[in-house]
């Protein structure tokens, strides 16, 4: 009995063997068979642009020159402007005067000082401090003055007692001046000649009243302040502390069409002596020092215009440089002396000849309460041996080379 249970479980398990075979078989029958992959078509081949192999970098292989693709414009810029030239001077033509034709007082004799020290005065001083002038037989004389009512009483004053004057008009540097043409007329209609000093010392920070120098600023106002003197027929006077500032000026009237002026414009140095004796010239700290400028004139503009010293001389009790004693009243006596008879025996205290172009020398200063080298009414008294050693003076007649 168990033999034909076995016999029958291993017929179960070889149908189930042979069952599990057959649907294997059938469920594989229905599957398609793997497609066969197809390679991608071709790329179209185009001769003229097959891609060389590389080159060695050695040894490189000749290419063609590109041609160069337009420079993008960087966003922001602009195209520069060209400059724009210089304004330009607008003068009427009026003829260069020459050396021995400029207008000089009667007896010309040179001899002068600077008036007072503001531009302000009355009848009284006016007429007091012309008189003094004349006791010293001065013939010239350099006056400020504010307005042209100061300008009309002073005019006519000087012109009556027979002094030929350069005029300055109180302006700061970085002040432009607007009515110089009418003072020039003023004085044509007055008789006397319209001799005008456009500001004082630029480079002097004190004119400047507290503000940075702007060299800029000055050279513009005088420029104009010029063209308005020389257009209404008057005589333009520069003046410059340094020669550079005088070299700068030349330069840019020359750069802006104003070389007309230059045939009506005369110059004012500032000569002071310091405590250095009348024939120092080691350097231009000397009343000599107006020869430095004469050398910048003739480089720049081929001559030297009348030159007409507006403030200089000997201060009192000026000790400057060690190397010399102060000046006391005697020295101040003697330099002075010194410097007028320059201009009786027509030789410079170095002996060399008294130059036809300086007109006049004017020291500081007149009249002053508050300057003690005032010559009349300082706090330090009046300079009296100075006074009456120049009133001793023998009178006399100044001689030019053309005479």
């Amino acid at each position: 009995m168990s033999s034909r249970r076995s016999v029958l479980f291993v017929l179960l398990l070889a149908l189930l063997l042979v069952g599990t075979t057959l649907a294997l078989a059938i469920s594989r029958w229905g599957e398609e068979a793997p497609a066969k992959a197809t390679p991608p078509p071709p790329s179209p081949t185009v001769v003229a642009q097959r891609t060389p192999l590389a080159s060695p970098l050695s040894s490189p292989e000749p290419t063609a020159t590109p041609t160069p693709l337009p420079t993008p414009t960087l966003e922001g810029t602009t195209t520069p402007e060209p400059t724009p030239p210089p304004w330009r001077l607008e003068l009427v033509e009026l003829p260069p005067i020459a050396l021995r034709d400029w207008p000089r007082p009667a007896d010309d004799n040179g001899l002068c000082i600077h008036f007072l020290g503001q531009g302000y005065y009355s009848e009284e001083e006016l007429d007091l401090n012309i008189r003094r002038m004349k006791t010293m037989r001065m013939k010239w004389a350099l006056v400020i003055y504010e307005d042209e009512i100061q300008l009309r009483k002073a005019a006519t004053k000087f012109r009556d007692a027979g002094i030929t004057v350069i005029w300055r008009k109180m302006r700061r540097p970085y002040e432009p001046f607007f009515d110089l043409g009418r003072d020039v007329q003023m004085l044509q209609e007055l008789g006397m000649p319209p001799y005008m000093q456009l500001y004082n010392e630029p480079g002097t920070p004190a004119e400047w009243d507290g503000r940075e120098i702007d060299q800029e600023r000055f050279i513009r106002n005088l420029l104009r302040a010029a063209a308005q003197v020389y257009n209404a027929g008057g005589y333009v006077g520069l003046q410059f502390g340094d020669e550079e500032g005088l070299v700068a000026a030349l330069r840019e009237m020359k750069a802006r069409g104003g070389e007309a002026i230059f045939g009506r414009m005369f110059f004012v140095p500032h000569p002071y002596g310091l405590n250095h004796p009348p024939d120092y010239t080691e350097d231009s700290a000397a009343v000599l020092g107006f020869r430095s400028f004469a050398n910048v004139f003739e480089q720049e503009i081929g001559f030297v215009p009348p030159t007409i010293a507006g403030e200089g001389g000997w201060k009192w009790n000026a000790t400057d440089d060690h190397r010399f004693g102060p000046i006391d009243a005697e020295l101040h006596r003697r330099y002075h002396l010194e410097l007028y008879d320059w201009f009786r025996r027509g030789t410079l205290s170095d002996g060399e000849d008294l130059p036809d172009y300086l007109f006049a020398f004017c020291p500081w200063l007149l009249s002053d309460k508050m300057d003690d080298s005032a010559w009349y009414d300082s706090f330090a008294g009046d300079h009296t041996l100075t006074i009456e050693a120049v009133q001793d003076m023998p009178p006399f007649r100044r001689k030019f080379s053309w005479e």
